[in-house]
C-alpha cells in the first residue's frame, strides 16, 4: 500500500510513519531528512536546499523532485510519502509517476503545533531527537546517548514554524480539496495520545 501523511509541522507525522513502517514494512520517505542528509554531506543540492531552509522557507519543487524520484525508485514493498506532495504542481509530478492509495490528514492546531515544535532538540553528534514537552534529556543540553550537545534547529523557532504553516494553508489546501474529491482522504485528529491515533489510522486504512 502506497499512502501520503499529511499536516501542518507537529502534527506527528514522523512518528506515525516509523510506527506504520514497523508495523507493516512500508518505507518512509520524508523529504525533510532527505534534504537534511544532503545538507550534512554539503551536497550540491544541500547546499542549496540550506538556504531556503535557515529562511523558513520551503525547498523549490524542481529541488524536491530530485530526491524524491530516487527514493520513489527503491520503495518496492509499499510507501509512506511524508511532507509530499505540498502544493498541486507536486501533486502533478507524483500522479504522473507514481499512484497513492490513501491520504491520512493528521489534524491538528496552529497553537499546538507551534508548541510542539519549539520544544524539539537535536544532538548534534548522533542525531538523536528530543522534546523539552515528553522526552527531554536527562540533562539540560547534553545527548543521554554521546553526551553531544543538544541544540534547536534553526528552522524549530517560532518565527520559521509560523512561516510555513501560513505556506502549508496556502499552498496545501488545494491538495487536500483533490484528494477528498477523489475519495481518498482520512481525517485523524492528531492531538489524541499516539496509541489511538495510530489505531485510528490503521482502522481506517481497512490494514
Amino acid at each position: 500500500m502506497n499512502i501520503l501523511l499529511i499536516g501542518i509541522q507537529g502534527c506527528g507525522k514522523g512518528t506515525q510513519a516509523k510506527i506504520l513502517e514497523e508495523k507493516f514494512g512500508w518505507k518512509h520517505i520524508t523529504t525533510g531528512n532527505l534534504l537534511r542528509e544532503n545538507i550534512e554531506k554539503n551536497t550540491e543540492l544541500g547546499l542549496t536546499a540550506k538556504k531556503f531552509m535557515d529562511q523558513g522557507e520551503l525547498v523549490p519543487d524542481k529541488y524536491v523532485f530530485q530526491i524524491v524520484e530516487d527514493a520513489l525508485a527503491n520503495a518496492k514493498n509499499g510507501t509512506i510519502l511524508d511532507g509530499f506532495p505540498r502544493n498541486m504542481e507536486q501533486l502533478k509530478y507524483l500522479e504522473n509517476n507514481f499512484t497513492i492509495d490513501k491520504v491520512v490528514l493528521l489534524e491538528l492546531s496552529d497553537e499546538k503545533a507551534i508548541e510542539r515544535v519549539s520544544s524539539r532538540r537535536n544532538c548534534v553528534d548522533c542525531k538523536k531527537d528530543y522534546n523539552l514537552l515528553y522526552s527531554k534529556p536527562k540533562v539540560d543540553g547534553v545527548c543521554d546517548d554521546c553526551g553531544g550537545q543538544i541544540v534547536q534547529r534553526d528552522d524549530d523557532y517560532e518565527a520559521a514554524i509560523i512561516k510555513r504553516i501560513e505556506k502549508f494553508y496556502n499552498d496545501t489546501s488545494e491538495v487536500i480539496s483533490y484528494f477528498s474529491n477523489e475519495g481518498k482522504l482520512i481525517r485523524v485528529n492528531a492531538d489524541d495520545p499516539i496509541n489511538t491515533i495510530q489505531e485510528n489510522i490503521v482502522k481506517a486504512l481497512n490494514v
